[in-house]
């Protein structure tokens, strides 16, 4: 028995295999975003070794590959695959997308966890701050075009959407206010001068959580969630952010190992019981209480439509392919 740790019998000390203790998943199909490392690789790993089928998207396919690898030398009839997905290209994703839709594949479980913490300023192809497309913009898009095999797929229960985000979504948000509303230019700044890696990175997980809430109103059919999964010794996201690296050395007491940052995505992945609970973000495997921003149905129902605007600019007024 595990020690009761929240309202839930997890908790800040709970792996991933823990949670999927007996748990059989071979009639699922799961993308992951980033899954190649860090705690994507990790909710990767944990869903392969219960039977699912997962597909890693990823941006380097010759690390995608090393991964799939790597988890099948650990589990032999692994079913993992690796198809190429770049984040700072919309075009990309909707190429993405269309493949998987033309193949006719099930899916019931879609991770949108793929980040990156950007110290520099820097545009994507499409013309948007990289850290806001990468982290927000393009998963968002994913999620759209990725919809329709996700209601296909017959199964007991509705597909899943889980968004990892972070607790830093709490910082301060040039781009979203209760007065001004959604601001797109400093949601994606196009110049330095309106750039602090810190705050762009924070607001971008805090889109993540608002979309999520906003996708649960328009779409019910799909059970979308984010989460928090804690900050994990040996993540990559660190890499180029000094300041968050210090951060980290500060909390390094209190940080969790992957397996257990992976806890909080998969219990979000398989619980049935938050099915029928109103939750849009889980922290330490229980309900968590984000910004006050994700529950001012104004601001998410603006980011919902400013975010499809931005994405038909890139295109060039093109329609969306959902």
């Amino acid at each position: 028995m595990f020690k009761k740790e929240s309202s839930t019998n997890y908790g800040h000390q709970s792996s991933a295999l823990q949670i999927l203790y007996g748990i059989d998943l071979s009639n699922k199909t799961a993308i992951v975003t980033g899954a190649n490392t860090g705690i994507g690789f990790e909710i990767t790993r944990s869903l392969a070794k219960h039977g699912c089928q997962v597909i890693l998207a990823c941006r380097n396919m010759t690390k995608g590959e090393a991964a799939c690898s790597k988890i099948r030398k650990e589990q032999e009839n692994a079913n993992v695959s690796c198809r190429k997905l770049d984040l700072c290209s919309l075009r990309n994703v909707k190429q993405f997308a269309e493949q998987y839709r033309q193949e006719c594949l099930p899916l019931h479980i879609l991770v949108l966890n793929a980040g990156i913490l950007n110290v520099t300023f820097r545009l994507t192809e499409d013309g948007y701050e990289e850290m806001f497309q990468v982290n927000y913009l393009s998963q968002a898009y994913l999620a759209f075009g990725l919809l329709a095999p996700m209601l296909a797929t017959k199964t007991d229960s509705p597909p899943r959407i889980i968004a990892i985000s972070c607790e830093s979504h709490r910082v301060e948000s040039p781009g979203i206010s209760i007065l001004n509303g959604i601001i797109t230019d400093r949601l994606s700044p196009r110049s330095p001068q309106y750039f602090d890696h810190l705050l762009a990175y924070g607001q971008s997980k805090l889109c993540l959580i608002m979309f999520i809430a906003a996708f649960r109103r328009n779409q019910p059919q799909v059970y979308a969630v984010s989460c928090h999964p804690g900050n994990a010794i040996n993540s990559d996201l660190t890499r180029n952010s000094y300041a968050y690296q210090f951060l980290v050395l500060l909390t390094r007491p209190f940080a969790k190992s992957l397996q257990q940052a992976a806890a909080t995505p998969i219990f979000c992945t398989i619980m049935k019981h938050i099915l029928n609970e109103s939750t849009v973000y889980y922290n330490n495997c229980d309900e968590g209480s984000p910004s006050s921003f994700v529950y001012n149905i104004k601001l998410i129902d603006d980011l919902w439509i400013q975010t499809q605007t931005m994405i038909e600019l890139a295109f060039k007024k093109q329609p969306l392919i959902i």
